[in-house]
C-alpha cells in the first residue's frame, strides 16, 4: 500500500477505513450509560423506596432540592449519552461534542453545585463521591473514545 492509501489501524478501525467490532459496542455503550441515567433519574424523583435504601437520606433531600438549572444538567448529561451513542452508530461526527456535554455537565452538576454550594459530601457520602467520580471518569473515556475516532476518520 502506497503512504496516500493506508489507513491507521487501531482498535476502532480495520485497515479498509471500516470501524471494527469494538466501535459499535462502545457506541451501544454510550446509549446504555444515557438509558442508565433515565432510570436513575426515574428512581430518585419517583421516591422507589428500594433504590433510595441504599442512598443516603440526605441525597433524597438535596435532589428534592436542586435549582432548575441544575436538574437540566443532569438531563443534558442523560441526553449527551443516548444521542451521541445514537450519532456514533450513524457514524455521525456531531456525536463528539454531544459525549462531550456529559462529563462537563456532570462535572458543573456535580462539582460545581452538589459538593461545593449544596451538602453534597454529607448527601453522597464517601461511596456516593467515590461512583460518581467513576461515573465522570466513564464519562470522559466516552467522549474522548469517539473524539479518537473523528480524528481518525470514522465519524463523518
Amino acid at each position: 500500500m502506497s503512504e496516500e492509501t493506508t489507513v491507521k489501524k487501531n482498535d476502532s478501525i480495520k485497515e479498509d477505513g471500516r470501524p471494527t467490532l469494538i466501535f459499535w459496542i462502545v457506541s451501544v455503550l454510550a446509549i446504555i450509560w444515557g438509558l442508565f441515567g433515565i432510570l436513575d433519574y426515574y428512581l430518585i424523583t419517583s421516591n422507589n423506596p428500594k433504590y433510595l435504601a441504599e442512598l443516603p437520606p440526605k441525597f433524597k433531600e438535596m435532589v428534592d432540592g436542586f435549582p432548575i438549572w441544575r436538574t437540566a444538567l443532569w438531563w443534558i448529561s442523560i441526553s449527551g449519552a443516548i444521542f451521541g451513542g445514537a450519532l456514533m452508530l450513524a457514524r455521525s461526527a456531531w456525536a463528539v461534542p454531544l459525549l462531550w456535554l456529559v462529563p462537563i455537565t456532570m462535572i458543573i452538576g456535580f462539582v460545581g453545585h452538589d459538593l461545593l454550594m449544596g451538602n453534597g459530601i454529607e448527601a453522597y457520602g464517601t461511596y456516593g463521591i467515590i461512583a460518581s467520580t467513576i461515573m465522570i471518569l466513564i464519562s470522559l473515556i466516552l467522549a474522548l473514545y469517539a473524539a479518537g475516532c473523528d480524528e481518525d476518520g470514522i465519524l463523518d
